[in-house]
Order: structure tokens, then C-alpha cells, then sequence
């Protein structure tokens, strides 16, 4: 149940696990899927007793079955908040269609380019229905951020979103409105690209761009969105679902202006955004791979409340996959650990300060010059945090950090691990063909990894634990090596199994002292099968929900596919690394 407490003075409500108010199975049900919202919601309903310089606000007494929990219920029940059935969310409204919406009984509001219909939620609102009026029919984000702007009001308001404000009626002739003549059908089917101007305000800007985007650019732009405090402000672009995007974003020029660039699906975004007031640098940036949202987090040069964020502009092209495996940027060393007798994690930072993310499953390959010749091999990228402590984050670091097995005749390897702090070291763009999208359904895998083939495996593992929509199960990891001292990481991996249940590591050696007590020898079909009848023992999954990772040496990767195909797991269940 939802209790009061009083707090160094101050009103708060927390969750109780008092018996008091018992609760049915589907009460429970609904409880459990929404829990992740709960604790968002109760920090926004604290933050609605206080006005930004911590007076309180008038109140009113909410009725009987009015509390949050009520309405959590009433948004997972099935029932329609927005009135508008299956094409809610999707609209553009025009401010004059937005004013006819000014009632209590019909009450359409927007916040930063989103329109609610809140006439469900008059009687849950904790400041009362008057307060609320305000916002009816108008824009009201210079309301919102007047009172309460650190309030997340997506979590609240989801599932009343009608669709986008917008500031032409897509039913007006646009093309006549901008060009003041319908253009001829030979330039509609052009393939050249008509860039927006800089310095339109975003809603413009995104609706020409719309307009005037060639035939092969994708349906939409990423929807763009904005919430601050006192000292912060956080960008928040939303990408495609599993997208597994290519971020990269510019120091700001003059602290106030920054270039963010999304690449996915074969696009390049440019987001130009020109702040309201300075900020300072660096940003931490947060992905969200499975529901493709990004966000920016900026620290305020001066505290206080913006009035708005600034002007955005947004254009995008296509992606040159073939210049992307030409490009070089430098990158400097800032730290470098040894994790066994030959294996060293490097952490590298931009040179020119920008921040990237490499995604998921890609590689870069590293160039180097050795007596004269340029020499480079593909290395993927691994999380940072394996630096510190291997747990599951969202959050970006501040560069790319490799892990490099030193070879006694490899040229690349060597010259990689020989590099000291502040040494320059050249990247390419990211390469790959892994595919997220692949896996969006599945929640039970099996990962094929031998020597520093664990290298890809180490990001996927961080994310498939991290998954909160559809949650990975069960996460099985066979790791192949000559001798235990070869192990990368062993200590890490084995924090990870103690910290996750879902997550199982069987180490396998092929030159094992007579001391090892795990598993001896090379990947076959019986040791696979022996794993799997361990894995899915009990789960109500079997062999064809099993979706499995390979990347070791070619002989391993060709054997390992070989020896599935004997335990029936074809080509649709199998991915392989290939740098």
C-alpha cells in the first residue's frame, strides 16, 4: 500500500509491505509489470508537494479509489485514455485543433512537443482539477516547468498520448507553402537532398525535413524530447527499438552549441542543437538499447530554470559504409590494466574530445605503422566498467576500451599493448554486421566463446542482463582455453554468476593441469548438449528457443556451427562473429 511519511520535515509516499490493503492475484499482476514505473511515479508525486524553492503548495484530499495506485490500475486495465483507439499517439495537432480541446469532459494539454488528452486524469491529479485546467487546451510547458520541471511526466501521462504538436496542419499544401508552387514530378523524384536551413525551431524543421527527404530516407526523423532541473538538462532522442545506434556528439562551440550525430539502419542524423544558455562539458550519455532511447545529460553553466531548450535542427543522409572502413580517427591512452600473463585492457579517449559509442557487437579496426608499414587488425570494443566492477549499466564512458591478447610474432599486438599513456592510436568507424533485431523475441541463450573470442560477448552479456522489457532467462556461457592461467577475466565472469543467477559460466580446457576440476578438452556436440540439458532442465524452454553466439578463432567458428547442426540448432538460431 501507498504510505505518508514525514521526513526531516517533508511529506513523502513510499511503497509498504503492510498487510492492510490486500491485494488480488491480478492486482498483483498489474503491481508487478508496473514496478519499475512505480518508483519513477512516487518520486513525481513527492516532487508535486513542493514548488521549486521548497515551499509547499495547496493540496486537495483525492477521493477514494483516486490514489496512484489506482491509477496505475486504470492504465494497465485495457481501457482507452485517449479516446482515440488504435490511432492514438500517432496525430499531429495544430494549436488551433489543440484549443477546441479546453474542457473538462474533453481536455487535450502538451508538453514539449507531446499531446495528452488528461481528461481521465482531473480527479488523480494531486494539485486538483483547477490547477489542471490551466493546461487545457494550450500548450502549457512554460506551466510545467514553472511549477514542477524535473517531473517525468512521460511515466504519468503514457498512456494518454494523442500524438505530436505541430505547427502546419499536415492537411495544408506544403509544398505550395514553401515553395509557393507545387514542385515538378522530376525534382519530387530526385535523389538529391534539399538541407534545412539552420537556426528553424524544431517543429518546422522536422516537417520539412519530412517533406523534402529523398525516397530512400527513412519514415521519420528520432522524436526529440527535453526535461530539466535546477542545475541540469537532459536531450533525449528516440531511435528505433533495437536500433543498436552509432552515437557520437561534438564538445560544445562557444558552450552553447553541439552536434549530435545518430547512425542507424543505414542513415546518418545530424542533430544541431543550439542551447538555450551555456552548458559545460563533457555530457554523460545513457542508451537504452531496447527501446532505442538516448539521452544527454548536461550540466547548466548557471542554476536556474530555462524558459525553453534552445533551437534544434535535424537532417540526415545516407550511411557510407565503405568510407566508414576508410576513416581514421586518433585516439590517445589514458589507462591500461593487465588482466592475465598476455592480455591487457586499454581504455582510449578521442582526441578531439567528442564522445562515441560504438554499438553493441561491432568491431574498429586499429591501424598502427611498424618499420615503415601500416599494419591494422579488428578489435571490439569491450564495456569499461570491466576496468572496475563488471556490472550491468546503461551509462557510456568517456572512450573505447579494447582488450588485446599479445602475440609473441603478432605485429598489431604487440604494437597495441607496447603503447603508453598519451600514445595516439588510430580507429576505424565501427564495423559489423551484428543485427540486435535478431534477438528482440528471445530470452534464453547460449554463448560459443574461445580465447579472446570473449570479447563481443562481454557487451552482449551486459545487455541481455539489463533487459527490462522482454528479460533475458537464462544466459549460458562455454568458454574455451589452452590452461587456466589463459582465462581473461575468470574473477569478473564468476562475480557476475555469483551477482546474476540467470547468468552460468562452464570454463573448458584443452591442455588442463591435472589439478582443473572443470571441463577438459576441444567443442563438441555431446559437451554442448551436456550444458543445454543443464540449461533449459526445468524452464518449460527447449532446444528451439536456444539462441546462440560463436566468435573464437575460424577452425573453432566452423567447428562450433558444425557441431550444432548435430543437436538440430540451424542457421536462424545462430550468429557468428567474424571481424
Amino acid at each position: 500500500m501507498l504510505c505518508k511519511l514525514k521526513l526531516n520535515g517533508c511529506c513523502c509516499w513510499r511503497w509498504s509491505s503492510s498487510k492492510s490493503e490486500d491485494l488480488s492475484d491480478d492486482d498483483r499482476k498489474d503491481s508487478s509489470r508496473n514496478a519499475d514505473v512505480k518508483e519513477e511515479i512516487e518520486d513525481v508525486w513527492n516532487d508535486e508537494e513542493w514548488d521549486k524553492d521548497g515551499n509547499p503548495r495547496n493540496k486537495v484530499a483525492l477521493q477514494p479509489g483516486r490514489s496512484l495506485i489506482d491509477w496505475i490500475r486504470l492504465g494497465t486495465s485495457g481501457k482507452d485514455l485517449t479516446g482515440l483507439g488504435s490511432i492514438a499517439g500517432t496525430l499531429s495537432i495544430t494549436k488551433q485543433e489543440l484549443a477546441k480541446h479546453n474542457q473538462k469532459n474533453d481536455a487535450w494539454t502538451a508538453i514539449r512537443g507531446r499531446v495528452y488528452n488528461i481528461t481521465e486524469y482531473f480527479s488523480f491529479h494531486p494539485g486538483g482539477e483547477e490547477e489542471l485546467m490551466k493546461g487545457a487546451g494550450v500548450d502549457a510547458t512554460a506551466l510545467f516547468d514553472q511549477i514542477h520541471p524535473w517531473v517525468n511526466y512521460e511515466q504519468i501521462l503514457q498512456k494518454c498520448l494523442v500524438g505530436r504538436l505541430v505547427a502546419i496542419n499536415p492537411n495544408i499544401d506544403t509544398e505550395a507553402l514553401f515553395f509557393g508552387e507545387k514542385r515538378p514530378s522530376s525534382l519530387k523524384s530526385s535523389n538529391s537532398s534539399l538541407e534545412e536551413p539552420a537556426g528553424k525551431p524544431f517543429g518546422v524543421s522536422a516537417e520539412k525535413q519530412q517533406l523534402l527527404k529523398p525516397p530512400s530516407m527513412p519514415t521519420a526523423l528520432p522524436r526529440f524530447d527535453w526535461i530539466q532541473k535546477l542545475d541540469f538538462i537532459t536531450i533525449i532522442f528516440y531511435t528505433k527499438a533495437f536500433s543498436n545506434p552509432l552515437v557520437e556528439i561534438n564538445p560544445p562551440f562557444n558552450d552553447q552549441t553541439v552536434l549530435i550525430c545518430l547512425i542507424y539502419d543505414g542513415i546518418v542524423f545530424k542533430n544541431e542543437l543550439v542551447f538555450h544558455e551555456k552548458i559545460r562539458w563533457p555530457c554523460d550519455v545513457n542508451v537504452t538499447i531496447e527501446t532505442g532511447k538516448v539521452e544527454f545529460v548536461f550540466k547548466k553553466t548557471s542554476s536556474g530554470i530555462w524558459e525553453n531548450y534552445g533551437v534544434l535542427t535535424q537532417r540526415s543522409k545516407s550511411a557510407n559504409a565503405a568510407l566508414s572502413a576508410q576513416v581514421k580517427t586518433g585516439y590517445v591512452l589514458k589507462r591500461k590494466m593487465s588482466v592475465n600473463h598476455n592480455t591487457w585492457l586499454l581504455q582510449f579517449e578521442r582526441q578531439d574530445r567528442k564522445k562515441t559509442l560504438i554499438p553493441i557487437g561491432k568491431h574498429v579496426r586499429v591501424f598502427g605503422t611498424v618499420n615503415g608499414e601500416e599494419i591494422s587488425r579488428s578489435y571490439t570494443p569491450v564495456p569499461d566498467n570491466l576496468l572496475d566492477k563488471f556490472v550491468p549499466s546503461s551509462t557510456v564512458g568517456e572512450g573505447v576500451c579494447l582488450m588485446v591478447k599479445r602475440y609473441p610474432e603478432g605485429r598489431i599486438s604487440r604494437f597495441i599493448t607496447d603503447q603508453k599513456s598519451e600514445d595516439k592510436v588510430q580507429f576505424s568507424k565501427p564495423l559489423g554486421a551484428m543485427d540486435l533485431k535478431t534477438i528482440e523475441r528471445r530470452e534464453t541463450f547460449l554463448l560459443l566463446a574461445a580465447g579472446t573470442g570473449i570479447t563481443p560477448m562481454l557487451g552482449l552479456i551486459m545487455f541481455l542482463l539489463e533487459r527490462r522489457i522482454k528479460k533475458c532467462q537464462f544466459l549460458r556461457l562455454l568458454f574455451f582455453n589452452k590452461t587456466e592461467a589463459d582465462i581473461p577475466l575468470k574473477r569478473q565472469l564468476e562475480e557476475l554468476e555469483e551477482l546474476d543467477k540467470r547468468f552460468k559460466m562452464d570454463n573448458v580446457l584443452s591442455q588442463a593441469a591435472e589439478s582443473w576440476r572443470g571441463h577438459r578438452g576441444h567443442i563438441n556436440a555431446s559437451l554442448v548438449q551436456n550444458s543445454l540439458q543443464e540449461h533449459l532442465k526445468d524452464t518449460g524452454y527447449t532446444i528451439k528457443d536456444i539462441f546462440c553466439f560463436i566468435c573464437g578463432p575460424p577452425v573453432f567458428n566452423q567447428l562450433a556451427v558444425e557441431e550444432l547442426d548435430k543437436l538440430s540448432i540451424g542457421e536462424s538460431q545462430i550468429f557468428v562473429f567474424d571481424g
